[in-house]
């Protein structure tokens, strides 16, 4: 199995005992990232990774900073390629069989690119690339970054953007500019092997700038789900 971390906040006790119990469940050993809490990112870190006057939260830089953590810790160990999951990933029960398929499809794309496990807000591959024997495509954009696939290769390519380009936006939306202009292709498999629990209503968002209730984040997910994964492609092949 591949090397795995876990970003994680401390302030966030209900999140580590899920993703534990996710990672337990389909035997994923991994390392925690608790780096960088909001009240250890020091004014220099600040100057250092994000743009003077950036509009993002404490909790946004936080969570930024981890990820960079992650993608050093990859660099360190010269990994070819590594997971690096949020703490409110929700994986599918097949995780591991689904993971191992999509592995050896994405390797026949040419490096470097970066598999994103994930749905985020319900992305996904439009009906007509669709194939019976394909699960892995271009993305067009980054999905979010609850579970991603990516090696020493692409870490350091991203660690040196941001060097380059300090974040004025999350670092997501960050690497939809930075990505393609490192010539990094975004893969997505198709179905997607994970969700965000923060997206979907399982945890209350600890990022969100509208604190919507969890209830509202459920019912929203889950049609926007249907619209965008069942309704469109149903009604493409029936138009088709």
């Amino acid at each position: 199995m591949l090397p795995a971390y876990v970003v994680h906040s401390k302030s966030l006790p209900e999140r580590a005992g899920h993703i534990r119990r996710e990672l337990d469940r389909v035997g994923i050993p991994f390392e925690w990232i608790l780096d960088f809490e909001v009240d250890e990112i020091t004014p220099a870190v600040d100057a250092l990774y994000f743009a003077k006057g950036a509009p993002l939260s404490i909790r946004q830089k936080s969570c930024a900073l981890k990820h960079i953590v992650a993608m050093q810790r990859i660099c360190a160990q010269q990994h070819d390629l590594a997971v690096i999951f949020e703490d409110d990933a929700q994986l599918v029960p097949d995780f591991i069989a689904r993971l191992r398929r999509v592995l050896a499809e994405a390797e026949r794309w040419p490096r470097p690119h970066i598999l994103h496990l994930g749905a985020a807000t319900n992305f996904y591959t439009p009906a007509a690339q669709l194939k019976p024997d394909q699960s892995v495509y271009a993305g067009n954009r980054v999905r979010n970054m609850e579970a991603y696939v990516l090696g020493a290769p692409e870490a350091a390519a991203r660690l040196d953007w941001i060097a380059r380009h300090p974040m004025h936006e999350p670092i997501d939306i960050a690497f939809n500019r930075g990505d393609p202009a490192m010539g990094i292709t975004i893969l997505w498999p198709e179905p997607p092997l994970a969700e965000q629990g923060s997206l979907n209503g399982a945890f209350r968002s600890s990022l969100a700038c509208k604190n919507h209730s969890q209830a509202r984040l459920r019912i929203q997910f889950t049609l926007q789900k249907f619209s965008r994964r069942h309704l469109k492609r149903w009604l493409h092949r029936w138009i088709s």
